[in-house]
């Protein structure tokens, strides 16, 4: 009977939480303190990500260097092929000689740098700008992989918009849905974010996160927190065959 009684506690206990986080801003601002707080994430200047990504059963290293609102570069090595996307404020390009037809510099659509200009601030590309966020509305509760999370409808300064998935027991994104544009139809793209790290500058990010445009989960294993990165970085260059 005693266990009885805890486990409707507990029940209710939840209930109440969940009733209670009916502001999706409350939640947006419980996120920003839950990954680090405003503070620490302000001092965050660039950031290098390196792991690797498996596909087909076939591991690809990989790297992604972002300074912020400055430029972003991901690179790949691919069956002993250097690959590469560029993006910045106002141009970007793509390298991928594994693809056909794409083995030279390719520059990328107009379009689509306006849509992933948020991949360039740090900070909103993991919803911890809030001054970047024009309007957070609750959408109820759903689940995720099993995982109970608050649903907020998030729209940006640029106009974009998503659809944030929190976990209600930590308030980390989980999952983000947005639409994008290709070819001129409009597709949903899905990404989801895992394996939380807290770091020693104080903020939290995801070690694991998995991109539908990328063929799979990418396990990102060292950080690198403002170090000096070159403008050359940022440059299309077409390595050396």
């Amino acid at each position: 009977m005693k266990k009885y009684s805890l486990t409707l506690l507990a029940v209710a206990m939840l209930s109440a939480n969940l009733t209670f986080a009916q502001s999706g801003d409350e939640i947006i601002t419980k996120h920003i303190e839950a990954i680090g707080g405003e503070k620490n994430w302000s001092k965050i200047t660039s950031l290098k990500q390196t792991g690797a990504m498996s596909i087909q059963g076939m591991e690809i290293a990989t790297s992604r260097t972002t300074v912020d609102k400055k430029g972003m570069r991901m690179d790949l090595s691919v069956m002993g092929m250097d690959c590469y996307v560029i993006l910045t404020a106002k141009e970007g390009w793509m390298y991928m000689p594994i693809q056909p037809g794409m083995d030279k510099v390719t520059p990328i659509p107009e379009e689509q740098i306006k849509q992933s200009q948020g991949r360039l601030n740090i900070k909103h590309s993991l919803l911890a700008d809030k001054s970047e966020i024009t309007s957070a509305k609750y959408l109820g509760t759903d689940t995720m992989d099993s995982v109970p999370c608050f649903k907020v409808a998030v729209s940006d300064k640029d106009g974009n918009e998503q659809t944030a998935y929190f976990d209600v027991s930590n308030y980390y994104l989980v999952r983000s849905e947005v639409k994008v544009k290709a070819k001129d139809e409009e597709q949903e793209l899905a990404m989801t974010f895992s394996n939380f790290q807290k770091l020693p500058e104080g903020i939290v990010i995801p070690m694991t996160e998995n991109n539908p445009q990328m063929g799979g989960d990418i396990v990102y294993k060292t950080v690198e927190i403002n170090k000096p990165v070159s403008d050359e970085v940022f440059k299309p260059t077409e390595p050396k065959k």
